[in-house]
């Protein structure tokens, strides 16, 4: 195994970092985006490249634009955007970028994984341009749309108030003004108020649900028994029926894990090495 930290630039300047884990180029190769405020290196990124290439998988642990909360950026030259300043519809440039460079490194079949957040971006990407590379996908603990995950999150009080004031400094003209809700957990959402509108707003794009209505290629979907309510056993299979092609579709749902894995990092990996071996042969 070869490993080499990279980085990627989009079509609007967006740098992207992450870890090339290179392994067998006779097999699909997996491009790994993160959930929300996380990077290339915690949650999934953090244990799936071991696994995936001691069976003999490439794997691209790789940040989106959404990353973190906001980095410094490399020189004073490029946009830093992450979570605070994603607009959901840029996944597309992310994802592009993301495949020119494995195609460009000789990989020509990928398979997209999304954890959490990233799965609407994964989604959205291959329901607007169809990537013919992409021979799969795999949706890891998908959120509904991410209107409703953030009412979970943050709780329907400090959501309805974040979308209150986020529209009223809009009306102002103050679109790139903070926002800042605390709902469960230890960790508060930090928002401009025209980034907490475009992802996070009612009538957002981002829904799983009804973006794999034009997802063609098979599909990996994976929850655990313990994750978060919103990712619930009755949502995964909605997504699963409302699949392009819901009979190369497949649901697992492993008992007592969590919406991370923790503890079950090991079983799931063997769940995507097994889907992967399938779809190669």
């Amino acid at each position: 195994m070869i490993n080499e930290l990279i980085s990627v630039e989009t079509e609007d300047e967006i740098v992207l970092h992450g870890a090339l884990y290179e392994a067998d180029k006779a097999k699909p190769a997996v491009i790994i985006q993160h959930g929300a405020a996380m990077n290339f290196y915690t949650g999934m990124g953090r244990f799936l490249p071991g696994i995936l290439t001691s069976h003999g998988y490439t794997c691209l642990s790789a940040n989106n634009r959404g990353h973190d909360f906001g980095t410094a950026p490399d020189n004073d030259k490029k946009p830093v955007i992450g979570l605070m300043r994603d607009t959901f519809k840029d996944c597309i440039k992310d994802t592009r970028a993301l495949i020119a460079f494995m195609n460009s490194r000789g990989y020509q079949r990928l398979v997209l994984v999304g954890h959490s957040q990233a799965i609407p971006k994964i989604v959205y990407a291959q329901n607007q341009a169809q990537f013919s590379e992409v021979a799969g996908l795999i949706l890891i603990s998908p959120p509904p749309s991410v209107t409703q995950m953030m009412r979970y999150l943050a709780t329907d009080d400090f959501y309805e108030r974040g979308l209150f004031k986020a529209r009223e400094l809009n009306e102002l003209s103050m679109g790139e003004q903070l926002i800042v809700l605390k709902g469960r957990g230890t960790m508060p959402w930090i928002f401009t108020a025209k980034t907490f509108l475009n992802f996070y707003g009612p009538g957002t794009p981002a829904d799983t649900e009804e973006l794999v209505r034009d997802v063609y290629c098979p599909m990996l979907i994976t929850r655990g028994s313990q994750d978060f309510p919103p990712v619930s056993r009755a949502l995964v299979e909605r997504i699963k029926a409302n699949a392009a092609h819901s009979d190369t579709t497949m649901l697992v749902e492993i008992p007592g894990a969590d919406h991370f894995y923790d503890e079950y990092e090991e079983e799931l990996g063997r769940i995507i090495v097994e889907w992967l071996d399938r779809l190669k042969a």
